[in-house]
């Protein structure tokens, strides 16, 4: 069953509900048609950093009991994975930059350069353009994570969110790990933070079994839909994925190549290896029936 908002989608399982959320926030490239003259590039190359075809790696999710909640919008109109404070002046118009941990400033909710340090706009959105984007696909993405998450820990104690997600094979000058070839996998946790163990564990153990390099929170350690939504006290855990996007698609031409059915397979079964860890915990969590007295 899916409810579908302007650029929002929430596919939910019709059987077999389990307490697991994926999020793809970064798979839509829409831009909408009466605010291209605003950009400096076209739809076309502002493709070149966003998770292209990750919404397919996913595809049949929901058939393992998992609710999915993604955007067709581009991460240029407004990106989904940055607080809603994380501005710039040459992204917005009277904004100031707060560096903090977490924040990426000119790569922050509005991008004012993409990360090959490109402008991104002829001139910094308004205000009031901001917060037409805010109102129309941030706060109803978030308020869609919220409301399903919460209703998945009502209903089974607890929920599972995982953030999905791709990287370029080599970063670009403005990445954290500066030219450096990426490692297949990256699951961030926030080093610990963002979820219990068991999910870490399993994540990393999963991915290297198919003979796949991992490595945890560098250089992605958890981006705001992790950090805003993560709750381990509270029952909700969370988890971002970052796949090395040399493993499904020509990053030149940005097509996808035979990579990606394969990885589309590894990613479901990821999901139901977690899936799996949920149902053995579920069933050792839950209280034993008292055996009827003998007569």
């Amino acid at each position: 069953m899916s409810t579908t908002l302007p650029d929002l989608v929430v596919t939910r399982p019709t059987h077999d509900l389990r307490p697991i959320l994926v999020s793809i926030p970064h798979a839509g490239c829409r831009v909408p048609e009466d605010e291209i003259a605003l950009y400096a590039q076209s739809p076309e190359e502002l493709t070149a950093d966003g998770d292209l075809f990750v919404d397919r790696l996913y595809e049949g999710a929901s058939e393992l009991g998992v609710t999915v909640v993604q955007t067709t919008i581009s991460r240029f109109v407004i990106d989904l994975n940055r607080f809603e404070d994380d501005l710039h002046p040459s992204a917005v118009e009277g904004a100031a930059a707060i560096h903090r941990e977490g924040y990426l400033g000119k790569r922050g909710l509005i991008w004012a350069v993409n990360t090959r340090g490109e402008p991104v706009y002829h001139a910094p959105l308004t205000r009031a353009a901001l917060a037409r984007r805010l109102g129309r696909y941030y706060h109803p993405y978030h308020a869609a994570l919220r409301d399903e998450l919460r209703a998945l820990r009502e209903r089974f104690g607890f929920a599972l969110l995982l953030d999905a997600h791709s990287m370029p094979s080599r970063a670009t000058a403005l990445h954290p790990d500066a030219l450096a070839l990426r490692p297949d996998v990256v699951p961030g946790d926030l080093d610990g933070q963002s979820c219990a163990p068991w999910v870490a564990e399993t994540t990393r153990r999963y991915w290297e079994e198919r003979g796949l390099s991992v490595v945890p929170n560098h250089p992605y350690r958890g981006g705001a839909i992790t950090r805003l939504h993560h709750a381990p006290g509270e029952g909700v855990h969370a988890v971002q994925l970052e796949l090395n996007r040399a493993l499904y698609m020509d990053e030149v031409s940005r097509s996808p190549h035979a990579g990606l059915a394969r990885l589309r397979e590894q990613c479901l079964g990821w999901v139901a290896a977690l899936a799996r860890e949920v149902d053995a915990r579920a069933t050792l969590a839950a209280p034993v029936a008292a055996e009827p007295e003998g007569g």
